[in-house]
């Protein structure tokens, strides 16, 4: 890992890990998503969204934000959290680190992309400098993560564009501490708009004990560290929180301006390009890091997969097949939210300053921004169409809004469903099964799928784990079979992203049969549908 920094983040631009993410995290270990979670703002700090004059003063509108809340226990193992970038990356590191897998290299930044972006490329090569000892060196391996950033210095080495609304905005954000919280008078929320005469932005709480965050859109001119300065920023949160002696610590702050863009490429050669080198969202959604890392989780068992020889590269460039869709529709919506959010800011606040119920139908626009906070569809939702999927003629239930709303489902494509096994004292969820390969769940009739899979575990060198409901420690605690909708001698092949693969209703195929569909997730052989 090649960090052209000298430390991990110390601004918190990013706060929120969303439920979906925390399943990926608990994919890292206990102690990693025990840790993210002891660091959550306390309760009450994640809904609603309000629309206020000034934090402690008059509301005028608010979106009950229960993505940010999280689905529950019935939908999926894992709780959100609300926090900040600087403590999460800290956490991260020491993960990285007590893999054994990760050289972590500080101060070292890419200047020069040697090879790795044609495609007859077989492997990569980058030019490193070391910022300390102001020495270069060359570092090569099999393919590269173009993981650097909104600015992405290998995006523009190899001529990639991003496609979408650029430079909407400029923003100012600034990382403070004031005890705001006493003043609110218990009215908490997740984000605290303000338009006044003084102050236009937004107040995002970090702790609930100090620690916040602002953004705060300028001018082109003002849109500097020259012109908006700590001075500034202060008389700016006094303004926006509505108290005149507020004591006020600037700690940092840093710019950024507003795009919407997708990369029009995910994978060249053998680079492939995930967070905010492929896509910068508007913050109105906060599904920036989150689809980030989910695109990450997405393409890293697919690299892994080919580097052990199990998959071509072809599986690899399902990256790009499957998370662009996704990338595009949340960019949209988040776009889409930074409007309204700009609509019912103009509403709160009249040329004049004034700020009067009979010109201010926020109420009304805030029933029209409904999914801003309310993603669930987007973030459970995404049915995946690849060679690395085999369908099965279904398609997964209707909702009324597939950003907001969310119904499980064991579609060939979508995410598997969280169910609970095991006990009610020491239950286990479905999804805490999904390993590095392929997992295999059978229905409580299902037997015969143990040394079918094992056997053509052997075949392809793909690592299978098989489990069967209803045995040691699996307790079916609801209704498995109903929620995959396959009978009891039924199974589903789960990939190591907790998607389904493959689904299977009837009684154990054969091992040439399982092979075949093996072979035609990782890329080396085709098969039909009809298996």
């Amino acid at each position: 890992m090649l960090e052209k920094h000298s430390a991990t983040s110390w601004h918190p631009k990013t706060r929120n890990f969303n439920t979906r993410t925390m399943e990926i995290a608990r994919g890292w270990g206990n102690a990693t998503y025990l840790r993210l979670r002891n660091i959550d703002t306390p309760p009450g700090w994640k809904s609603p969204i309000r629309f206020t004059d000034t934090a402690t003063g008059t509301e005028f509108g608010r979106i009950e934000s229960k993505g940010f809340e999280g689905p529950g226990p019935s939908i999926s193992p894992a709780e959100p959290i609300m926090t900040s970038q600087e403590l999460i990356e800290e956490i991260m590191l020491d993960a990285a680190r007590a893999t054994g897998l990760v050289d972590v290299r500080f101060d070292a930044e890419v200047v020069a992309v040697l090879r790795g972006g044609a495609a007859d490329d077989h492997d990569a090569a980058v030019e490193v400098r070391d910022r300390r000892a102001g020495t270069t060196s060359t570092v090569v391996g099999p393919a590269m993560v173009a993981a650097d950033g909104a600015a992405s210095f290998v995006r523009q080495a190899l001529g990639r564009d991003l496609i979408g609304h650029k430079n909407v905005a400029h923003i100012v954000n600034c990382y403070f501490r004031a005890a705001i919280e006493p003043h609110l008078a218990g009215r908490r929320g997740v984000l605290l708009f303000v338009a006044n005469e003084r102050a236009n932005g937004v107040l995002q709480a970090l702790d609930g004990r100090g620690r916040w965050l602002c953004q705060i859109t300028v001018s082109p001119d003002d849109w500097s560290l020259e012109r908006f300065t700590s001075e500034r920023a202060a008389r700016w949160v006094r303004d926006a929180a509505g108290i005149d002696d507020l004591d006020v610590e600037i700690l940092s702050i840093g710019l950024w301006q507003l795009n919407a863009t997708v990369i029009d490429r995910m994978v060249q050669g053998r680079a492939l390009f995930c967070g905010d080198a492929a896509h910068q969202f508007p913050p109105t959604g906060g599904l920036g890091v989150n689809t980030g890392l989910q695109g990450m989780h997405n393409a890293m068992w697919k690299l892994a997969w080919h580097l052990h020889g199990y998959a071509a590269w072809s599986l690899v460039e399902t990256y790009e097949t499957e998370r662009r869709p996704v990338s595009e529709k949340i960019t949209n919506q988040s776009f889409v939210n930074s409007l309204n959010v700009a609509r019912i800011r103009a509403a709160i606040s009249t040329a004049s300053g004034t700020i009067t119920e009979e010109t201010m139908p926020a109420d009304q626009i805030a029933i029209e921004a409904r999914r801003y906070g309310n993603h669930l569809g987007a973030e459970f939702g995404s049915v995946y169409t690849s060679n690395a999927v085999i369908p099965d003629g279904t398609t997964p239930p209707p909702v009324e809004d597939d950003y907001s709303d969310y119904l499980p489902s064991a579609t060939p494509g979508a995410r598997a469903p969280h169910h609970w096994l095991g006990s009610p004292h020491a239950p286990l969820s479905t999804l805490d099964l999904v390993g590095s390969g392929l997992t295999l769940i059978a229905g409580a009739h299902g037997h015969a799928w143990r040394s079918a899979a094992t056997d053509a575990s052997g075949l392809t060198g793909v690592p299978i784990d098989h489990y069967v409901i209803d045995t040691a420690g699996l307790a079916d605690l609801g209704d498995f079979c109903g929620a995959y909708g396959i009978s009891p001698s039924g199974a589903v092949l789960i990939r190591p992203d907790g998607h389904v693969a493959w689904r299977h209703n009837g009684e154990a195929v054969g091992v040439d049969t399982l092979v075949g569909i093996i072979r035609a997730i990782s890329g080396l052989q085709a098969t039909s549908a009809s298996m």
